[in-house]
């Protein structure tokens, strides 16, 4: 994983490592593999839609993106908020893009800006 070129799934396994560490109340090595996922994310630019021209059809890589990213902006809230962890910022930018450019209807179909 270290060696290759899949950002998404490194910035996954940072996150389950992070996940795991609150379970055993390992607060600063839980932030620290959060950050890790985050740098990765913000580094490839990982995002939910891409920057240009008409989106993919929703798949299960997609559906796999979706979740990657929007756990990341939950699990970084959920350190600051219920473990007293750093404020969060390192997912502004995901998160801006999840609250802003991506909407989704109200029958689960995604309507993309």
């Amino acid at each position: 994983m270290r060696r290759g070129n899949n950002n998404e799934l490194k910035a996954q396994a940072m996150l389950s490592i992070s996940a795991c560490c609150v379970i055993f109340r390992w607060m600063d090595i839980a932030s620290q593999y959060l950050h890790k996922a985050c740098r990765v994310i913000n580094t490839a630019s990982v995002r939910f839609i891409p920057t240009c021209g008409q989106p993919p059809p929703y798949s299960e890589e997609i559906r796999e993106r979706s979740a990657i990213l929007s756990q990341v902006i939950y699990f970084e809230n959920y350190l600051f908020l219920a473990c007293g962890g750093p404020q969060p910022g390192l997912t502004a930018r995901i998160e801006r893009e999840f609250r802003y450019e991506l909407q989704v209807g109200n029958r689960g179909t995604c309507k993309f800006v």
